[in-house]
């Protein structure tokens, strides 16, 4: 009978970080001041020695999947690969304090407040274009960074679609505003039609009323990808798929955040004049000398935003 309780009072323990204890308590045969009495008395000692146990499976799970898992496929593994039943819940408190945190960005839903505002998906997957600075894409990534304080880099990149060249880029500790803003910066400097289309998913940065308005200024018409539908933006997801693979190719030793801005700087510059493409035949850089050769500028107007 008293191990019995002892096994309850367990089970409070070890859930009223999630749910209520009035809750827990009406699921057993315990009372609430009964429970506090134990755990008092140094009964949690228990419930910590659970958790140093179930922690043990969690980092081999951890290692064996390399740093992948999150708490809802953590949980899906345990029971997989050791047959050990755990609450999600329960699963990610022991992750968070034994730090055992999922390196694959995880996805953030924010309310959109009434300062964000959708547009048209005016480009509709029709990622050809006739000629140079007249459709562009838009996207943010990340890069990790193994050594240091910050774990990420954020890559924001332009990439027009013509010639698949990536125009303008910035690389900055933080995917805000900012970032944003100093690529459209050095996408001014570049020559592109009047009204060209700028395209985007709907992130926070591109939904923002701020953003929007700096497009505009520019002489640029914003396009949108429909929500949740990453094919629609598939022009510039390939860029950073290359990107994130091939850059180990040639940088395998980048781990500081210092190293691995110069290598996605090195490697863009490579992307741009040396790879070559399967569409183009060559890379971007020798197309557009060999377009502008036969055709010209024709069509295309300096930017005066």
């Amino acid at each position: 009978m008293r191990e019995q309780k002892e096994l309850q009072f367990a089970f409070i323990e070890a859930n009223a970080k999630d749910y209520p204890v009035t809750d827990l308590v009406e699921l057993t045969d315990v009372s609430r001041a009964g429970y506090y009495k134990w755990k008092n008395r140094g009964g949690g000692s228990m419930q910590a020695n659970q958790d140093e146990q179930l922690y043990s499976y969690l980092w081999k799970l951890h290692q064996e999947h390399r740093g992948t898992l999150g708490r809802k496929r953590m949980k899906i593994a345990l029971k997989e690969t050791y047959d050990i039943q755990a609450g999600e819940m329960r699963v990610a408190r022991i992750m968070r304090q034994y730090g055992l945190r999922c390196k694959i960005r995880q996805k953030r839903y924010m309310k959109r407040h009434d300062s964000h505002h959708k547009v048209a998906n005016i480009l509709d997957r029709n990622f050809h274009a006739e000629k140079p600075g007249c459709k562009f894409a838009i996207d943010i990534t990340y890069l990790p960074v193994q050594q240091g304080v910050n774990k990420f880099l954020y890559l924001c990149a332009i990439k027009d679609l013509f010639h698949d060249e990536v125009v303008a880029y910035a690389l900055g500790p933080r995917q805000d505003m900012a970032l944003v803003y100093e690529v459209l910066e050095g996408l001014k400097e570049k020559t592109f039609v009047k009204g060209a289309i700028l395209h985007s998913d709907q992130g926070t940065q591109f939904t923002n009323a701020g953003y929007q308005m700096r497009v505009q200024e520019m002489g640029l018409t914003p396009s949108m990808s429909r929500r949740g539908n990453c094919w629609d933006n598939a022009c510039i997801e390939n860029f950073f798929s290359h990107a994130k693979c091939e850059m180990a190719c040639f940088f395998e030793d980048a781990k500081t955040a210092s190293e691995v801005q110069y290598a996605i700087t090195e490697y863009i510059h490579y992307y741009n004049h040396k790879r070559i493409h399967t569409k183009l035949q060559t890379n971007p850089v020798h197309f557009i000398e060999r377009w502008e050769g036969q055709w010209g500028t024709r069509g295309t107007a300096k930017a005066t935003a």
